[in-house]
């Protein structure tokens, strides 16, 4: 087995990660890691080496008083291969490339990339259905909001915003809250915030692009929002198991009608399914259903039980539309 070789191994950035942070880790610890961060089924050969405990047997960590520590205190160099080279480039072309970097980076970027030579390049890339009033169809410039929010995030201040709608004929000035997480969604082509709103002690989201006027202020929070939307987000978190048949465009629709979720997704070669996890927040469960149906008869629900009878009765209903 080569374990070192990236370009052969999914364990490189996983062991070069365990290897380059300095942490002590429990076996129970690597296993949880393991789980969380590689996809498909554990390979116990690297498992066990990982684990081992006796020299000779291929040590990347020591073991130390029930705890696994580093056997080097090494950086691993980032080494990018041909197509990564040509997708960095490619960003230079990207819609969204204002938005994320400055134009300092942009510069760097386009001086370091002058001479790859591109055999692709992103616009040939078709994305469909995509909500037709998003940030790419939009003059508004995202970059600066951003990196305020982003402020007041690490910082942990407030900002205030307006959020006017005549056609909805509502009128928010100068709402006070404290930003904790910035989404993006490419379906909708939109970003959201996430934050905490001190009057009515709740969390709430909305559409950047729906709010206007946004200043950083001094108003620091004297609570620890990290550990309350943690809390908030395991109190509030749920969950859906879909096998989904390996069909190119369905496969690519979920990942895109999905992609304001934490999803996981493993192909199960017996049974040719493609097995996807969708984490969602409770308020988001009526839009959760609405995609899943928007799948037909590719995507079966697996699990939870509620969530199959409520899709099993929506279909149902729809069914008896036609029944005359």
């Amino acid at each position: 087995m080569n374990l070192f070789d990236e370009t052969e191994n999914k364990y490189f950035e996983f062991i070069a990660h365990l290897l380059q942070n300095g942490h002590k880790y429990s076996k129970s610890d690597i296993n949880y890691l393991v789980e969380k961060y590689l996809t498909g089924e554990p390979d116990f050969d690297v498992t066990d080496t990982i684990l081992a405990t006796e020299e000779g047997e291929e040590l990347v960590l020591y073991y130390d008083d029930g705890n696994y520590a580093p056997i080097i205190d090494a950086n691993f160099p980032i080494r990018v291969g041909a197509i990564e080279k040509e997708a960095l480039k490619s960003l230079l072309s990207n819609d969204y490339i204002g938005h994320f970097l400055s134009q300092e980076t942009i510069r760097k970027l386009e001086a370091s990339t002058k001479d790859i030579v591109c055999e692709w390049a992103p616009e040939k890339i078709a994305i469909r259905n995509v909500f037709s009033d998003g940030v790419t169809k939009q003059n508004k410039e995202y970059g600066p909001v951003i990196s305020l929010l982003a402020k007041a995030i690490a910082e942990h201040k407030a900002i205030k915003y307006d959020n006017i709608r005549e056609e909805k004929k509502f009128e928010y000035r100068n709402v006070s809250v404290f930003p904790v997480r910035i989404e993006f969604s490419i379906k909708n082509d939109r970003f959201r915030l996430s934050a905490y709103e001190p009057n009515q002690h709740r969390f709430i989201k909305m559409n950047l692009d729906t709010i206007d006027n946004i200043v950083l202020t001094d108003q620091l929070c004297e609570e620890d929002l990290e550990m309350e939307y943690r809390e908030f987000l395991k109190a509030n978190t749920k969950s859906v198991k879909l096998d989904v048949d390996p069909v190119n465009h369905v496969i690519e629709r979920c990942f895109r009608i999905f992609s304001y979720y934490d999803r996981k997704a493993r192909y199960n070669k017996e049974e040719n399914k493609y097995r996807l996890e969708i984490t969602y927040l409770k308020f988001d469960e009526a839009e959760v259903i609405k995609d899943i149906l928007s799948l037909g008869g590719y995507a079966t629900v697996i699990e939870p039980r509620q969530l199959q009878k409520e899709v099993y009765r929506r279909v149902l209903a729809a069914s008896k539309l036609y029944e005359s």
